[in-house]
């Protein structure tokens, strides 16, 4: 299955976004820009993503997207900056839910044996690979749900019984 992986410079940034339901990306150039919309059309609606807190070197809230991208909107009203290519999200945990990088790399298997790039590479959380997912198992996906997700019975029901 497919995972996109997004980062954040700080857990406030992270808390907004989960608030709100909803995430986005920062605006870059026009070429990257373009790029990106490019990129994120291929995140559909169902879609699993992992938020990665840089200030904090760890991942947190699973989630899954429920609107997908918008090229042509900017959102200036829940994060400091303005960001672009909002989509909407039904997160699968809290930002007090963490798990460290080094702790992931121990005890994930699709972190071990990364290569020079370490975690940003391994998880495409760098500012060239935003909205470009990584190929994770469901074994994969499953135990960063029971790392990181909050126990919600009928939500995780939901993720279990789901095809991917």
């Amino acid at each position: 299955m497919e995972l996109f992986c997004f980062a954040s410079k700080n857990l406030t940034n992270i808390w907004a976004g989960i608030g709100a339901q909803m995430w986005a990306v920062n605006e870059t150039s026009s070429k990257d820009m373009k790029g990106r919309i490019t990129k994120s059309k291929r995140m559909k609606v169902g879609a699993a993503g992992l938020l990665y807190c840089n200030e904090i070197h760890s991942f947190t809230t699973p989630f899954l997207v429920y609107l997908e991208p918008d090229p042509d909107s900017e959102v200036t009203d829940i994060w400091p900056e303005k960001w672009r290519l909002p989509f909407k999200i039904h997160p699968l945990g809290t930002p007090a839910r963490r798990v460290h990088s080094n702790e992931a790399k121990s005890q994930w298997p699709l972190l071990k044996d990364i290569g020079p790039g370490g975690v940003s590479a391994a998880m495409n959380i760098t500012g060239t690979t935003v909205f470009v997912p990584i190929e994770v198992s469901t074994d994969d996906w499953s135990l960063i749900l029971s790392s990181l997700a909050t126990p919600n019975p009928s939500i995780m029901s939901d993720l279990m019984q789901a095809n991917y």
